[in-house]
């Protein structure tokens, strides 16, 4: 078993603590479990894939920002 020390916002550590409790179940049984899920919940994702997702939340931008690109970038609002 290998050993690793993290440190974890108050918050954080309060709400392992209930759950440890509500579940009758120690700390690190609680935060083994949740890492566990975590892990088989989330995959990791391309670039390419981030820019789709980007692209298909559908923000539109000024129709000339390629053109003004540096108007946009660096002058001050009004």
């Amino acid at each position: 078993m290998i050993q690793k020390h993290i440190s974890l916002p108050e918050e954080l550590d309060q709400k392992i603590q209930e759950r440890a409790k509500l579940l009758q179940e120690s700390e690190e049984r609680v935060i083994k479990e949740l890492i566990e899920q975590g892990l088989k919940t989330s995959r990791p994702i391309s670039l390419g894939e981030s820019l789709r997702q980007l692209a298909n939340l559908g923000i539109k931008g000024p129709s000339d920002l390629s053109q003004n690109i540096d108007k946009y970038l660096y002058e001050e609002d009004e």
